[in-house]
């Protein structure tokens, strides 16, 4: 319990040191710019992190654009692989960055399967695809009857101490030993070879089990990585399983800080995904054009088909239904994957609010709960369960706010919903309260609550400090998300 303790809160400190620190890297990648690319079209790719992670479900385009990317990198090693040159068609693409503070291009032009143009980058860059690359290197071992003849003299590397308990941590096994062989790979290059022992088992890369050569596979290529490499890897997740596919992206950010290399990564696992922040992440889907770069964090709906189904995990309670609608619509407009985190429950007043918050207290760790009071409850909220309270925008229950914007300019309501009856209406409906004039508007207008409450919001968000302070609230609530 202690190694898994230390270990997450290694984790932790690489992600915070990959976000604070990514100033620091001589080599950064900015944008990625393409146009007429069959299947791709045209679009713009943002850089914001050192880890840059393209998702989107199966058949959007993800394999493509990060071939694109690498044949922009590296023109002559991208189009020598058949995958990429008949990808690569048509089209044109730029890739800009800068290294040791100077800014570049690499502008390349696509023309049946060849590339004409780039820049070179000034560092190393690798492509990693261990799902095709871990067959054929299965494929190429057992072509050889004795590990003698695959060895032929290679002396051997014994992993040991700190490189022994990581490979531990990512094939999420417990081998007693691996003996690793750098053998050629018939092209004039290398590729590892591993020998384990496993409890009483000793068994190799010829009969592994294809996560663990996989795993086997990343962990070497990226440790012989060069300072400052760009690192393509495409769905690194094939093959492994979810606990060695979270284990995996603490190791890229592990590398990317230790080594300031540069990772892009294409994959659609909820465990990598899951494991990073807004700036790691670039969604794509598809459109008749090409693909489209998701502005902004993913809505729910693109996430769910790459099975990503956020858990409750935040309670808000709010005073009343026409508080709780306010809250879900402020989550849906700002943050719709924390709405789909958040379960909103009326509690008929702030007493209620108050009660409930100390009923509960500090006793539950997994799931968070809050206070969400009008704006006019201030005053009211105790100290005690103040740390665990949020205010609505404004200064007054959400009803008041909507009665004396709709009073004060009902030509706005009017243009938005096509009512000609509008002041009719507010005459007859004055000396309510704010309950029943909310209500009897509805009722009048022949709405239901939840229908005419987006159209009043919409107008109220006009005003930009209205906007803000919606803003504000949403990001309050988003601090106390476990």
């Amino acid at each position: 319990m202690e190694l898994v303790a230390v270990r997450a809160a290694r984790a932790l400190d690489f992600h915070r040191r990959l976000r604070e620190r990514a100033g620091d890297w001589p080599f950064k990648l900015e944008r990625f710019s393409f146009s007429g690319v069959p299947s791709l079209g045209e679009g713009d790719v943002p850089f914001l992190s050192p880890l840059t992670v393209i998702s989107g479900p199966n058949g959007v385009g993800k394999t493509t654009l990060l071939r694109a990317i690498w044949a922009s990198a590296n023109p002559t090693n991208a189009v020598s692989t058949a995958i990429t040159a008949q990808k690569l068609q048509g089209g044109k693409a730029s890739l800009s960055f800068q290294f040791h503070g100077e800014a570049k291009k690499s502008e390349v032009t696509f023309a049946r399967g060849t590339v004409q143009g780039g820049t070179d980058l000034g560092v190393e860059v690798l492509h990693l695809d261990s799902a095709s690359e871990v067959a054929e290197q299965q494929k190429l071992f057992c072509a050889f009857s004795t590990i003698e003849d695959l060895i032929n003299g290679v002396g051997s590397k014994s992993l040991e101490g700190k490189i022994l308990a990581k490979i531990n941590y990512l094939a999420r096994r417990d081998y007693r030993s691996v003996q690793l062989y750098e053998v050629e790979d018939g092209n004039g290059g290398a590729i590892p070879f591993f020998e384990v022992a496993f409890g009483d088992d000793r068994y190799d890369s010829r009969t592994m089990g294809a996560g663990e050569l996989a795993i086997f596979f990343l962990w070497w290529s990226i440790e012989r990585a060069s300072e400052n490499a760009m690192v393509l890897v495409e769905e690194p997740e094939v093959y492994l399983s979810p606990a060695s596919q979270a284990a995996l992206c603490n190791f890229l950010v592990e590398s990317a800080v230790e080594k300031h290399l540069i990772f892009v990564v294409t994959s659609h696992s909820a465990e990598i995904i899951s494991s990073l922040s807004d700036e790691n992440l670039v969604f794509i889907f598809r459109r008749q054009q090409g693909i489209k770069v998701v502005d902004g964090p993913p809505p729910p709906a693109l996430l769910e088909t790459i099975g990503i189904a956020p858990s409750v995990d935040i309670i808000v309670f709010v005073e009343d239904d026409a508080a709780a609608t306010f809250c879900g619509q402020l989550l849906e407009r700002f943050k719709p994957s924390l709405a789909r985190r958040v379960e909103i429950s009326p509690r008929s007043g702030d007493g209620n609010i108050i009660a409930a918050l100390r009923s509960v207290g500090d006793q539950f760790r997994a799931i968070k709960f809050v206070g969400l009071f009008d704006g006019d409850a201030r005053a009211r909220i105790p100290a005690d369960v103040e740390a665990s309270s949020v205010l609505l925008p404004g200064d007054k229950p959400i009803e008041i706010i909507f009665r004396e914007l709709v009073e004060a300019d009902p030509a706005a309501l009017t243009n938005a919903i096509g009512s000609q009856n509008l002041e009719v209406i507010l005459f007859g409906l004055q000396g309510r309260d704010h309950h029943d004039w909310y209500e009897g508007l509805c009722q009048q207008l022949g709405l239901t609550k939840a229908q005419l409450f987006p159209t009043l919001l919409q107008i109220w968000m006009r005003h930009e400090e209205n906007a803000t302070l919606a803003s504000a609230t949403v990001d309050a609530l988003a601090k106390f998300a476990p």
